[in-house]
């Protein structure tokens, strides 16, 4: 089956502004599960971040500040 080139291309922008509208919202944004698939998407579609990516030097500084539990045994 043959899809039309612009409804394809319709499709991937409604996908890539709903994944943007969910990193909005500050509940949805912290939902391990719909991450995930933010991250599937940027893999599948080739798209990297680096440290001069906006926001990225804060993820960073956030995630160092994250402890580490070294006696909790992970299920």
């Amino acid at each position: 089956m043959t899809i039309d080139k612009e409804i394809l291309d319709r499709i991937a922008e409604m996908e890539a502004r709903s994944l943007l509208e969910g990193l909005e919202d500050p509940d949805l944004r912290r939902n391990p599960a719909f991450l995930e698939k933010v991250r599937k998407f940027l893999s599948q579609n080739r798209l990297q971040t680096t440290p001069e990516t906006p926001g990225v030097k804060g993820i960073q500084k956030a995630s160092a500040e994250i402890p580490i539990f070294e006696d909790v045994e992970v299920q």
